[in-house]
């Protein structure tokens, strides 16, 4: 039988021997995810993150295995919440369902209880065994319409019961109004038939807690179960998918309808556009007037403002390869966006023609050239020309949009705002460098270095910044 993890010899397996080692590969990686989260679950319930120096069990995860903190933070949770519920997490261990599965159950139980924050906890771990027999049964988006499915009856649900309970205390307050008036012209308590029709068949503990709560909403109008996503597959287009209520969602079609208009031709023929077509074009002209709302308004306003980075060298290179030979698929590639990954030399310089154009030029070793001054706030420009260089958290990875700019020499004691003491880390990571003795240097290559405290290090070797580590991917 073919081993586990020796790849050289794969194409001389047999079919029956391909299909066996994949099953087998498949089992392997389900055990796996299993354990992985019985162990975060541990690593989290223990604390462990402290004693490696973060703050919390995502930043710790996020730093070790080169995912996103928001992925990190989601999975820890997915972890815990796996510990309510065993038998997910055991199904998953046998290979009944995959990954896959688990994030839909997950996503689910949090749709249904958000839809219904009543619910009780038997009911919705009889919910999630519905979705566990529907994954074992099929695809992870049956799961996910099931989940629906009984969000939108659980939201009924609720709603029909606060109804129920608010038409019952219109009545109550009706009887003890009209009691009230009688015993006024009797000059005598309320009749003991009226006070016994108030009593019966009330189950007013119920409805007062349901009566307590904000009225529930209808799923169609509930902002709590808003989800938008983006996908970057790997042609370099982005996948939008999204679910809204019907304020958001008319929000979104009043803004497109006068943007997204049929626009016939100068010569009188129909606008050969889709209304798909029309109403991508149109989000991406809401956006650039998004974009140039905070500027003064008046002719020859840019509409966006674009960072294009580019070696000395490579402004000497045609169109196609960078001057080292690099394609637009290489990882050494000069022209990017800041979320979206690499882009053509000609869609750059598109871009540059009708944007705030921030020309950033590196030397050999993609340092940026120095552009600082001696005032206590990176500017713009210095911000921009230290992303260049770091790209990101040089701790954590933390994308570079949601970092700030730090002296390693602090202002205060001297530090200048050159690029020489300026690197980009997050908050997180920020305090920590602060208040918990991580240090920074630079190295022989111009690019910083992150310096563990002796209680993580006692050695204090330098850890190279995050975008330069060569680590495998999580």
């Amino acid at each position: 039988m073919h081993k586990l993890g020796d790849l050289n010899g794969v194409d001389a397996l047999s079919d029956i021997e391909v299909a066996t080692a994949l099953a087998e590969v498949v089992d392997v990686q389900n055990q796996a995810a299993a354990d992985k989260y019985a162990l975060l679950a541990q690593f989290a319930r223990r604390g462990l993150n402290l004693k490696a120096g973060h703050s919390s069990s995502s930043h710790y995860l996020a730093a070790g295995t080169r995912v996103t903190l928001a992925n990190a933070g989601r999975q820890i949770d997915t972890a815990a919440w796996l510990t309510q519920h065993p038998t997910v997490l055991e199904s998953l261990s046998n290979s009944d369902i995959h990954d896959a599965h688990v994030k839909e159950i997950y996503d689910g139980h949090h749709h249904i209880r958000t839809a219904d924050p009543t619910l009780t906890v038997e009911r919705l771990s009889a919910a999630v065994a519905r979705l566990l027999a529907t994954a074992v049964d099929g695809t992870a988006g049956q799961v996910k319409q099931q989940a629906q499915t009984l969000g939108q009856a659980a939201a009924a649900d609720v709603r029909a019961r606060y109804e129920q309970a608010l038409r019952k205390q219109q009545e109550r307050e009706r009887v003890q109004r009209e009691a009230a008036e009688r015993a006024a012209k009797k000059r005598a308590k309320p009749e003991p038939d009226a006070e016994r029709h108030l009593d019966e068949d009330d189950d007013g503990d119920d409805d007062d807690e349901l009566l307590n709560r904000p009225p529930p909403q209808p799923v169609s109008e509930n902002s709590a179960l808003n989800l938008l996503d983006l996908y970057l597959q790997s042609n370099g287009r982005t996948t939008i998918r999204g679910d809204v209520d019907a304020v958001l969602a008319e929000k979104l079609r009043a803004s497109l309808s006068p943007l997204s208009a049929p626009q016939p031709a100068p010569d009188g023929s129909r606008d050969p556009r889709s209304a798909s077509n029309r109403r991508a074009d149109a989000l991406s002209l809401l956006l650039d007037q998004r974009a140039g709302a905070g500027r003064a308004a008046g002719p020859g306003t840019a509409p966006s403002t674009v960072n294009v980075t580019v070696n000395l060298r490579d402004l000497l290179a045609d169109g196609t390869r960078a001057a080292d030979g690099s394609a637009i698929g290489d990882p050494d590639w000069p022209f990017h966006l800041a979320w979206t990954g690499p882009i053509s030399h000609s869609l750059a310089r598109l871009l540059s023609c009708d944007a705030e154009l921030n020309p950033i030029v590196l030397d050999n070793n993609n340092v940026p050239l120095s552009m600082g001054n001696r005032v206590r706030l990176a500017t713009p420009e210095q911000r921009a020309a230290v992303t260049v260089r770091d790209k990101c958290c040089i701790r954590c990875g933390m994308p570079a949009q949601w970092c700030q700019v730090h002296h390693i020499v602090f202002w205060e004691v001297g530090g200048p705002t050159d690029l020489t003491n300026l690197v980009l880390l997050c908050g997180e990571c920020h305090r920590l460098v602060h208040n918990h003795d991580w240090g920074i240097d630079f190295g022989d290559d111009g690019h910083p270095r992150v310096i563990p405290p002796t209680t993580i290090d006692p050695e204090r070797k330098p850890i190279p910044s995050f975008h330069r580590q060569r680590r495998p991917a999580a």
